[in-house]
């Protein structure tokens, strides 16, 4: 009787990508002013206007981010959304959608978020907050 015994190995490989630590910071919180305290308005908030049937003439701002990091990359910029039963939040970028990608250097990187406010009720007057997400991934 013969015993075989057959050994067999495999070298596997391990990917990484070493990247600097960065640091996000806002800058100015997004203000849509004055709005119509009715249900099913809406008012859309962007660099260049500020238009919808909700909102009422009175000033308003994108917020404004600033990303740092010791060395250049390419990142990817991702805003989420938040939803409620009484108001939706859908935040934007420059080019009007969800993610945008940025070349990021030494100096740091400015970007701008407003977005779309849906009102689905009326609500108690007054001053109301929306907590969305930003997040920054490398590429």
């Amino acid at each position: 009787m013969v015993n075989v015994f057959i050994f067999v190995s495999v070298v596997g490989q391990v990917g990484f990508n070493l990247v600097n630590p960065m640091q996000v910071t806002q800058i100015r919180g997004i203000q849509f002013g004055d709005i119509l305290n009715q249900a099913n308005v809406s008012c859309r908030l962007t660099s260049l206007s500020r238009e919808g049937t909700g909102c009422i003439s009175s000033p308003s701002a994108v917020g404004e981010f600033h990303v740092v990091s010791s060395g250049d990359a390419n990142v990817q910029i991702r805003v989420y959304s938040s939803i409620s039963a009484d108001v939706d939040f859908y935040p934007l970028l420059v080019n009007q959608s969800n993610q945008q990608n940025y070349q990021l250097t030494s100096s740091g990187l400015a970007f701008s978020v407003g977005g779309d406010l849906n009102i689905k009720r009326a609500l108690t007057e007054g001053g109301h907050n929306i907590t969305y997400t930003v997040e920054v991934n490398y590429l």
